[in-house]
């Protein structure tokens, strides 16, 4: 009887065993196609792979640093640079603060990192297979610097540095309206160091979209390849002049889109704006425009192309040219669980929004108190600027009314949600 409950036990502990293993193996991890071989198996926190650190940044290309003290990683990748301390629910990309869903941790002396983060910031794309469990990371198959950054110009004004992309062989290039505002003079810089000092004409402008378009007397230029479609998580790289630095890269992925603006992964600074954002084919999707602490914006290359180039001004007259902020454009809203999101084009240089709500199209129109902040004051913000909770019978009317100075500068046309 004794032998046989020894035996017995001796099955159980053998299929626990196997079990262990069995589960310990469930989760694979594939970088290019190549099963990742990691000293401890990959495990889910939070419903998030996590692996070990240096098993995963090595072939991601990360050149990583491990604090003792203060049990933190510093890992670097082209111009991304990414901070994780053990246990913490939130990370630091290039000085940004961002939340985790699931904290480094360690295991057995094993530093154990969110996969799908790193990977993300590597520039790969990540795909999970829920019928194998296995975590698929696709490398940046992105072109060479050279196939595109022949196409970026580094543009140094005698008021701001910026960047720009080639439109024409015979000299169109774009830029954002705040790297030209208030400018007399610039010169242009190209990916070979030759500069440009000749006359610089302003032929297209939308400031309140901040695109500007200008053109040259120089022919032979290599200009953008237009992309034809944009796609959620696919891999991008920005090539600008940020800090300075002519022709730099990032790498990244596409967070969110829409007509106006696109959010990606792919950080930028200071100098970035007017540079260009490009797929895996080298092909342009937009131009850098404007960054926050946590998000990184372009604007699309259709409404770049879209500006109309009726004018031909001397770039030495924008110094006398006045800009005044309009009402918000392309105002449109999105209903879920109860709320109505509004989003709107962002207007260049207002300091903040009002607004207006009306239960009649005929008004009153209201100023909506933002209960946040306690005061009637609302900032852009994507995908959505805010939301706002009605019962589903009920149809409402808005107006959006940009703020500059502490004055209405202009008031949009009335959407109605219902």
């Amino acid at each position: 009887m004794k032998r046989r409950n020894i035996l017995l036990l001796t099955f159980l502990l053998s299929m626990l065993c196997l079990i262990s293993t069995v589960w310990a193996q469930t989760i694979t991890v594939e970088i290019d196609g190549k099963e990742l071989n990691c000293r401890k198996s990959p495990m889910i926190v939070h419903d998030r792979v996590l692996v070990p650190l240096r098993d995963v940044m090595t072939p991601l290309g990360y050149e990583v640093i491990w604090n003792h003290q203060q049990r933190s990683i510093q890992a670097k990748k082209n111009q991304t640079t990414i901070q994780l301390t053990m246990d913490a629910n939130y990370a630091t990309v290039n000085g940004g603060h961002m939340v985790l869903d699931a904290p480094p941790i360690i295991i057995d002396d094993i530093a154990m990192i969110p996969l799908r983060f790193v990977a993300d910031h590597s520039g790969a794309t990540v795909q999970w297979d829920s019928n194998t469990h296995t975590v698929h990371i696709q490398q940046n198959t992105l072109p060479k610097q050279k196939q595109t950054a022949d196409s970026v110009v580094y543009i140094q004004t005698n008021k701001l540095m910026g960047s720009g992309v080639i439109l024409s062989a015979d000299g169109l290039i774009a830029t954002n309206y705040h790297v030209l505002e208030h400018a007399s003079t610039a010169q242009i810089i190209f990916d070979d160091g030759e500069v440009y000092y000749g006359e610089i004409r302003v032929v297209g402008l939308d400031p309140q979209a901040d695109i500007a378009i200008i053109r040259i007397k120089k022919s032979g230029l290599h200009p953008v390849s237009r992309a034809d479609s944009i796609q959620i998580n696919e891999p991008v790289k920005t090539i600008t002049s940020g800090g300075g630095k002519r022709n730099t890269t990032t790498q990244g992925k596409i967070t969110k889109f829409d007509d106006d603006i696109i959010s990606m992964t792919a950080p930028i600074q200071h100098g970035s704006s007017g540079g260009g954002l490009f797929n895996a084919n080298g092909q342009i999707l937009g131009i850098c425009s404007s960054y926050s602490q946590d998000q990184y914006f372009a604007i699309p290359i259709k409404k770049v192309l879209n500006v109309p180039k009726n004018m031909n001004m001397p770039l030495s007259h924008m110094k006398n040219y006045v800009y005044q902020p309009g009402a918000p454009r392309n105002i449109h809203y999105t209903k879920k669980d109860g709320y109505s999101y509004l989003s709107w084009e962002p207007v260049y240089d207002v300091d903040y929004y009002h607004v207006l709500l009306s239960k009649t199209p005929d008004g009153p129109f209201v100023k909506m108190t933002n209960r946040t902040l306690q005061n009637d004051h609302w900032y852009w913000n994507f995908p959505h600027a805010f939301g706002v909770s009605m019962p589903d019978t009920d149809t409402f009317y808005l107006k959006i009314a940009s703020v500059k100075d502490g004055v209405i500068c202009g008031i949009s046309p009335m959407i109605t949600v219902s």
